[in-house]
């Protein structure tokens, strides 16, 4: 599992991310109109990133790309752990490991 932030600025990070990330089709339609008003409508394929190296970059604060072998791509939104409801017994259980390694540092 790959979790991806914005906010990376190394360009060939950001582009190797997206190729990871994969392509999608975007089909175009388009319309030409000859010198005696006659139509003629094309429609054609082509193949973009699903998610530029710029849109990467630029991830909202909190949201993320969750990159999973058997999945396509999930954008999910994070949530700071001291808004979540257990956040003050994270913040106990972190300050009790935090003075266990200064004690053993100390020896």
């Amino acid at each position: 599992m790959k979790i991806i932030l914005g906010g990376a600025s190394n360009s060939r990070d950001l582009q190797d991310l997206s190729t990871l990330i994969g392509e999608r089709d975007e089909l175009t339609n388009t319309t030409t109109v000859g010198d005696y008003g006659s139509r003629s409508n094309q429609r054609s394929v082509r193949r973009v990133a699903i998610l530029p190296p710029d849109r990467i970059k630029t991830l909202p604060f909190g949201t993320a790309v969750t990159l999973l072998r058997s999945a396509p791509p999930i954008v999910t939104d994070l949530r700071a752990w001291p808004d979540r409801p257990d956040g003050k017994q994270i913040q106990s259980d972190r300050a009790e490991v935090e003075q266990l390694l200064h004690n053993a540092h100390q020896q």
